[in-house]
């Protein structure tokens, strides 16, 4: 997360740096008390030029208006420049603690910000205050999440979303929680929530990537159901996943699923489907040829199921491969 608050700081320097220069004060206990208010403005100034400490520089710069108050008008100038410091000077604290990675901290110090944005009525601190807050609490969120912390990084989150309902990573990050947490139904609520906010804004790249997590998590549920021979929930759950777009291991799953089936067709179909789209070695092809190989041999077609197996004879399908091609179907 980046902030560019170098106009604060050029603004900030052109202001203080008027009060140094060289005062005339009027004569009597009135002129001491605004002579007190320049005094501690000046401190102020001090404490952020040359120590970069903000927070006393705030507080400075409020002891300047509690003078600047008992004084009164004839103070009214130095007040009204205190008053500009305080909201641009908090901004910067927190834009400090976001660069030295402090992101707890720099959210407590966006929040003060905003407190004191709204005290002062600095409507452009304020905006820009309220506009770093979200992406800090993604970024927290996703260290929790780093950590399997799931409940602290969906709070986070939710905080994000509260501040920016538009926040697509923010709900991008939630549905990836919910998936690490099995529960379907909402991982793909708010991954459709992602997608359809990210078609919105025109952002084809978020489009893609909540389309993949939702398509890859369906099609590994769909793994699953394959393994425990429930073929029909497996080929319901890949035709949801088929909604989110098009994959080799989609194509693969439902050609391994209708070969269970002994649906020979769709398999051998889905299977050079898989093939066209596989962008992979031939380690990764070779599960792809190996359904294909079994499809060919369910509709009869012998010589081509023989050229699948021999395809798939790599790696982990070596051995099933050959047993095919040597045992099953005698091929030349």
């Amino acid at each position: 997360m980046q902030l560019n608050h170098m106009n604060v700081v050029k603004s900030t320097f052109v202001v203080m740096s008027a009060l140094l220069i060289s005062l005339c004060f009027s004569d009597g206990i009135q002129a001491q008390s605004r002579e007190d208010a320049i005094t501690k403005f000046n401190e102020g100034f001090a404490l952020f030029n040359e120590q970069g400490d903000f927070l006393a520089a705030i507080e400075k710069f409020e002891e300047t208006i509690v003078i600047a108050d008992e004084v009164g008008e004839e103070a009214n100038d130095i007040r009204e420049r205190a008053v500009g410091q305080i909201p641009r000077l908090a901004f910067m604290n927190a834009a400090q603690q976001v660069r030295e990675r402090n992101l707890q901290e720099a959210v407590e110090a966006f929040e003060e910000t905003i407190r004191l944005a709204e005290r002062y009525e600095d409507e452009q601190i304020l905006r820009r205050a309220r506009g770093n807050l979200p992406a800090l609490h993604l970024n927290i969120g996703n260290q929790y999440f780093r950590n399997e912390r799931n409940e602290e990084a969906l709070e986070h989150y939710r905080r994000a979303i509260e501040l920016n309902p538009s926040y697509v990573s923010a709900y991008y990050q939630k549905g990836l929680v919910f998936r690490r947490q099995n529960d379907v139904d909402r991982t793909l609520e708010n991954l459709d929530v992602s997608i359809d906010l990210a078609r919105e804004a025109g952002d084809e790249e978020n489009v893609e990537r909540s389309q993949r997590a939702a398509r890859n998590y369906l099609v590994f549920l769909a793994s699953e159901q394959i393994e425990e021979e429930y073929f029909n929930r497996a080929i319901d759950l890949l035709n949801r996943a088929a909604g989110y777009g098009e994959s080799a291991s989609l194509h693969y799953r439902f050609a391994e699923a209708y070969n269970n089936q002994r649906r020979y067709s769709d398999a051998r179909t889905s299977a050079e489907r898989a093939l066209e789209l596989e962008t992979g070695g031939r380690a990764d092809r070779a599960r792809i040829y190996f359904e294909l190989g079994l499809a060919h041999k369910g509709l009869d077609n012998t010589q081509a199921a023989c050229n699948a197996f021999r395809n798939a004879m790599v790696g982990d399908f070596r051995s099933a491969a050959e047993h095919e091609i040597e045992h099953e179907l005698n091929c030349n």
